[in-house]
């Protein structure tokens, strides 16, 4: 067992990134020592040799949440000691100092060190996990570590199962008076008069958002399961265009069930911050699968928008009884926000503690890349590469590339090509 001394300032903070690092991560067993002389991070081997690692935040802000400051950002990340780098990585206590947002109140990859210093497609937290299991063995070429397998997570936010311009008269009528004066197109609306039509019989095969049975072909080609996130309501704006009492969304997630695939809650544009609403839906979901005799329990979120707070969606979902989330990544880019593609335990940065909710880090949501809105790359070879090199980088460290693509994306016949490609390469 290894014994890492510390000093006595934001000892949770240190436990909680020791714990990560050297139990989640390396799966080493280890003890912890507060000492009020020591100054630096002192790890003890078994055979007694010694590591130091050179303190260089912690002890400048040794009162509690004292360096939750804007100006205690670091200029690059080269200011930090990998424990404190880590940290910083994956609490995302930067997001909580740093308060510029988005229309949707996200917070933009742009404004985070990792983007403005060019790293963000970087596994960083791996590569300090790496340096430090390698300092470790040259003292001792004994350790066992923690073994691990890469992984591939597809998983897709149900927001429009169907076209919801057919979803009832009202609709058909009012879009379909669109297609006429506004866009002048009668084919386009005997189109969507004969898709309201068929999906009034649940024959799917014009509703060009209805691609479950194709995603799941793929899927499970692949030899893999997705999961598929559905709001659990959608009576407040800025959500989906149905209900869980739908008899059509049902049949759904039956036949999802049926073929053994995943199901999980798609936070509502609301619940990121509302921790009743968020045990609300869950239980909502869960309820649901209940009375229709299917017998997974839903265990994952994905927030809505992808709209996240540092600060308070962590313990928001922990209270809702969600197992793991996997919001984990920015809308605007691609790539690690919490620098590392391994499942770890959150961190809430107010209340000072670890929590038993993991996070699984989202990496690449189809629109950051391909949309005009977002990078704006588009079907070309660049989009296909970023993609296949962040999943590249994710298996180098024999972790877990987990992909968000949309069942309604697939509109185009290059992101049914792009998505297998990115599946199998």
């Amino acid at each position: 067992m290894l014994k890492i001394t510390i000093p006595n300032n934001n000892v949770a903070e240190r436990n909680y990134i020791l714990d990560v690092m050297f139990n989640e991560f390396l799966g080493l067993d280890f003890k912890v020592v507060e000492n009020d002389d020591c100054q630096d991070w002192i790890i003890e081997l078994q055979n007694k040799k010694i590591v130091t690692i050179k303190d260089t935040f912690f002890s400048k802000y040794p009162k509690a949440k004292e360096y939750l400051k804007l100006e205690n950002i670091p200029s690059k990340m080269e200011e930090l000691d990998i424990f404190a780098a880590s940290f910083f990585m994956l609490t995302r206590w930067e997001e909580y100092v740093n308060k510029v947002r988005d229309k949707h109140n996200r917070f933009p990859a742009t404004e985070s060190l990792a983007y403005k210093q060019g790293f963000l497609d970087r596994p960083v937290v791996n590569e300090y996990v790496e340096m430090l299991k390698n300092m470790l063995l040259e003292l001792d070429s004994n350790l066992k570590f923690k073994t691990r397998d890469s992984k591939l997570f597809i998983s897709c936010d149900v927001d429009q199962p169907y076209d919801c311009t057919v979803e009832n008269i009202q609709n058909l009528i009012r879009v379909g008076a669109g297609d006429i004066v506004k866009r002048k197109s009668i084919k386009e609306f005997a189109k969507r008069v004969r898709r309201y039509i068929f999906n009034k019989f649940e024959n799917y095969k014009y509703d060009e958002n209805y691609t479950f049975d194709w995603y799941m072909d793929v899927c499970e080609k692949a030899g893999i399961k997705a999961t598929f996130y559905f709001v659990p309501t959608s009576k407040e704006p800025q959500n989906g265009c149905y209900e869980l009492k739908n008899k059509k969304i049902q049949n759904l997630l039956k036949y999802i069930d049926s073929r053994g695939h995943e199901i999980g809650v798609h936070g509502s544009y609301q619940t990121y911050q509302d921790k009743e609403k968020a045990k609300l839906q869950k239980n909502m979901l869960d309820d649901t699968l209940s009375s229709l005799g299917i017998s997974q329990k839903i265990v994952g979120n994905r927030q809505h928008y992808l709209r996240w707070d540092s600060s308070v969606t962590p313990s928001v979902l922990e209270y809702a009884g969600f197992l793991y989330d996997t919001t984990g990544s920015y809308a605007d880019r691609p790539g690690f926000r919490y620098g590392v593609c391994y499942e770890f335990s959150m961190f809430d940065i107010l209340n000072r503690k670890k929590l038993k909710l993991k996070q699984r880090p989202l990496i690449v949501m189809e629109c950051s890349v391909i949309d005009k809105s977002y990078m704006g790359l588009g079907y070309t070879k660049e989009a296909l590469q970023v993609m296949k090199d962040l999943k590249q980088k994710c298996f180098k460290y024999n972790g877990s590339f987990s992909l968000l693509w949309h069942n309604s994306h697939f509109k185009a016949k290059e992101d049914k090509k792009m998505f297998e490609e990115v599946v199998q390469c």
